[in-house]
């Protein structure tokens, strides 16, 4: 990594950056116009130094919380997949060594060309070159991982040039499951061979990927007000597992009503497999024609909880006890319980087409491209099952049941429902069913333009006809059905179509050769995919507009390069759906829009005070909150209006400084954020907390170099997310110091790799 590639985190200033007029390593200070950042002409960036999980690039803030607007991977131009509830990211891309360096793409040039909200991460497959060149990557931690990958490319004949690339990641993560000894098992295959010609290259790459991943990230603690969370006696955080105590769950298959046994981890994850086809034509006059198509199927799944409030069990009596339901009645519990919601969404097949098409231009003072980007996206019968059952809070926590003497005899009974023989209820409650085809057909196109030596102007256009065709199981439907703990009766049409159009402006103007100003205009609109189906809730789906304006000023020295902006930021129409309770003890699930607005201010800089020295500062000051947000449950109406954006902090630092002296490189990394709301009604509060990173780079030789870095160097736990069922908590105290289930970052782990050229 370059001295100054911490720069790039400028990125994570806020609302993006579309233009930065900071200099570039190797130009000069004083040129005039220099806007672009090194992470958008493809300089190393640390996009994936993730605190929360390493397999995926952090999440960026763009002033709106995460899920309605951050990181976007993409491969090849292409996303990787158009529906992260049904597939994730990292269920089908890693950052395996076959990559080049990755390109951070803006908050416009996202929009425009991935009609995304967020920053993007974009990489590219690296290709065979006329010598041999190979690259053995050996990656472990602390906590025993185990991973790498071996890369291998070089000539064949007649011009044509291969890249072969295995990957493999086995992860015991550092909570030990009692039931796996990896959290993480992925072992990745990519192949790709080039044919070059006099004015253009033509690419063939397959990639396989199997992966079998659990999310074990949430703790239980406890909640106080105004300071960090504390652990429970019994529970350590990020050391103790909270997933469940076995592999093995018996869950009622949506689609056919069956009892079935399933494994947690080998029923869910991902295999895919991927085609791709990847060109690109000198024309002539500056002209490029760039192009891609990929054909990819894959069965993915997923498990997810839902957490409801933690409660003490009290001691047995002759009348009431709980007890463990694997343990035929023979061991009483007590102490602390959660009611938990399992959703078990076993692999189900996808296909997944998409087609890219780029003409670009360059010329002395302009830049354009113009293109086409379309896909096909195909769900066959994507389901998710659901159950309630009673969980001990402890490590390797085992399901527990209820139970109450009744005639002589003790009976499975919790509340008004009543467990069976696996200590289960509500079978199906909250199950989802949608089926069908999405389609994306979109016209782009973007550039720059040098109207005189000083001013610099960008430009980008977006049409795009979004297209949902299927059928899904709404409320009517599961009523009707002869069975309603599964997808036994009728459907309802989906037919929905969408015309978004974006636009994007950005206007540089230097005042001085060092001095200017920036100014942002954008217009987006986005639409919501097949997954808004998967409730019995109408979706009530609206076209999201997002309106994003911003305006700074910027300086650049051969020392200071700085840039200062406020910005403000929107999103309407946002979906939710929650589930709510009453003090009676009666549930209900509710569907809503609403609307996110922030207007922020971001002052981020770079200093080089001597050689081989480089330290990058930004600060965020923004005010995320809820707009045209109301609702009536039970009766009672509510209204968010003008309340904090829940998972959203005000105050965002980063701290980034580095040094290279001889083969060495020492770097850091911190940031910090500000408490940050962790229920709807703005009533909660996670504190501040502080996200750190540090390393030392050695180049030994010409050929190998190490790595060795540390995550989560104060160790914090990171507390972060939301607390359950506090959809309508506007009184906060009887969550003060009593116990709670959430997230949390990874614990204090040392990293070590090392990379080996031959």
């Amino acid at each position: 990594m370059k001295t100054k590639s911490f720069f790039i985190l400028t990125l994570a200033t806020t609302l993006a950056l579309p233009t930065f007029a900071q200099k570039n390593e190797g130009k000069k200070a004083n040129k005039t116009n220099e806007t672009e950042t090194k992470s958008q002409n493809g300089k190393d960036n640390n996009m994936m130094l993730n605190a929360a999980d390493e397999t995926s690039p952090r999440f960026i803030n763009v002033g709106l919380p995460e899920g309605t607007g951050g990181t976007v991977v993409s491969e090849n131009g292409m996303l990787i997949s158009p529906d992260t509830y049904l597939m994730m990211p990292n269920q089908a891309w890693r950052q395996d060594g076959s990559f080049q360096k990755p390109e951070s793409w803006s908050l416009s040039k996202t929009a425009i060309k991935m009609g995304e909200v967020g920053v993007s991460m974009a990489t590219n497959t690296r290709k065979g070159q006329k010598k041999f060149v190979g690259h053995l990557n050996l990656h472990t931690n602390s906590y025993g991982l185990m991973g790498g990958n071996l890369s291998l490319a070089g000539p064949m004949k007649n011009n044509w040039f291969y890249h072969v690339n295995a990957f493999v990641n086995m992860d015991p993560g550092s909570t030990n499951p009692s039931w796996t000894n990896f959290l993480d098992k992925t072992f990745l295959l990519k192949g790709i061979v080039t044919k070059r010609y006099n004015n253009g290259e033509l690419s063939f790459q397959y990639k396989y990927m199997n992966s079998q991943k659990l999310n074990d990230n949430v703790a239980p603690y406890i909640f106080h007000k105004d300071k960090q969370v504390t652990q429970l006696d019994n529970f350590e955080i990020g050391r103790n597992s909270y997933a469940t105590g076995t592999d093995n769950h018996i869950y009622k298959n949506p689609l056919t009503g069956e009892m079935e046994s399933v494994s947690y981890i080998k029923d869910t994850g991902s295999e895919v497999h991927a085609f791709d086809i990847l060109g690109n034509n000198k024309l002539g006059k500056g002209l490029t024609l760039d192009y891609t198509l990929r054909y990819q199927h894959a069965e993915t799944g997923k498990t997810n909880f839902s957490f409801n409030a933690i409660k003490e069990t009290g001691a047995a009596t002759a009348k009431s006890r709980y007890i463990y339901a694997d343990n035929n009645n023979e061991q009483v519990y007590t102490g602390y319980f959660q009611n938990v919601q399992m959703g078990i969404a076993p692999r189900r097949p996808s296909d997944y087409v998409n087609a890219r098409v780029e003409l670009n231009k360059k010329g002395k003072n302009f830049n354009y491209s113009a293109g086409y980007n379309g896909y096909l996206w195909h769900v066959n019968k994507a389901t998710q099952g659901t159950y309630s059952y009673l969980s001990e809070v402890a490590p390797n926590p085992r399901q527990i049941v209820h139970q109450v003497y009744q005639n002589g005899v003790w009976v499975n009974k919790q509340g008004e429902n009543t467990p069976d023989q696996y200590g289960q209820w509500n079978y199906n409650g909250a199950y989802f069913y949608y089926d069908g085809n999405e389609y994306k057909n979109t016209i782009y196109a973007m550039g720059d333009w040098k109207p005189a030596k000083n001013v610099k102007i960008d430009l980008g256009a977006r049409l795009e006809w979004h297209h949902l065709a299927g059928s899904w199981m709404n409320k009517e439907d599961r009523a009707s059905a002869p069975d309603k703990t599964w997808a036994s009766g009728g459907t309802s049409e989906i037919n929905r179509n969408f015309w978004n159009k974006s636009f994007t402006a950005t206007v540089t103007y230097n005042i001085l050769p060092t001095f200017g100003l920036v100014g942002d205009a954008y217009y987006i609109e986005t639409s919501d995919g097949l997954n808004v189906y998967k409730s019995a809730n109408d979706p009530l789906s609206k076209t999201n507009v997002i309106p994003y304006l911003a305006a700074g000023v910027f300086y650049n020295s051969p020392i200071v390069s700085v840039i200062s902006r406020f910005s403000r930021i929107s999103r309407s129409n946002l979906y939710a759906s929650g589930s709510f309770a009453n003090a009676e003890g009666e549930s209900t699930k509710l569907s809503f829009l609403y609307d996110i607005k922030t207007v922020g201010w971001t002052t981020d800089a770079v200093i080089t005070p001597f050689k081989g020295a480089s330290l990058h500062l930004m600060l965020t000051l923004q005010n995320p909150v809820y707009k045209n947000f109301e609702f009536e449950v039970f009766g009672e109406k509510f209204n968010y209006d003008g309340v904090p954006a829940r998972t959203c902090s005000k105050t965002l630092i980063e701290i980034d400084p580095s040094y290279s002296f001889g083969a060495f490189r020492i770097w850091a990394s911190a940031r910090y954020f500000s408490k940050a709301s962790c229920a709807y009604p703005g009533t909660l509060f996670f504190p501040s907390r502080w996200e750190t990173f540090a390393g030392i780079d050695y180049q030994a030789t010409k050929k190998i170099a190490f790595n060795l870095s540390v995550v989560n160097l104060l160790n914090q736990t990171g507390a972060q997310g939301r607390i359950v069922g506090t959809n309508t908590a506007m009184d906060p105290t009887p969550y003060y110091d009593q116990p709670v289930a959430g997230t949390f970052i990874r614990p204090f782990t040392i990293d070590l790799k090392t990379k080996i050229t031959f």
